[in-house]
């Protein structure tokens, strides 16, 4: 996969798991089975972060010159990959939420 498809597919999943898991822990402590708790938002945010952390270790974007494993060398103004072997760069297009 490229730089920009592996991005694009990191925050839609992001997105996802995210509200997934905010819906599960609201509706948990409506049931009673969590206790109610200004602190809810943010245990939402770690369960559903650890999906997050699988799917950025399992889907890592590739050279289209070498084939190697590239990695995130810029973040603002836009995300930018570099490859380990070549340096060879691809910019992505996509801005930061932050």
């Amino acid at each position: 996969m490229n730089a920009t498809e592996v991005t694009r597919r990191v925050r839609r999943f992001a997105t996802i798991s995210w509200l997934t898991a905010l819906a599960v822990v609201l509706l948990a402590a409506r049931g009673g089975f969590l206790p109610t708790s200004p602190w809810l938002p943010f245990l939402a945010l770690a369960l559903g972060g650890v999906p997050i952390a699988w799917f950025v270790m399992r889907h890592r974007p590739v050279c289209r010159a070498c084939g190697a494993r590239m990695r995130v060398s810029q973040g603002f103004p836009e995300i930018v990959y570099r490859c380990r072997s070549c340096a060879g760069e691809e910019r992505t297009g996509v801005h930061p939420d932050f």
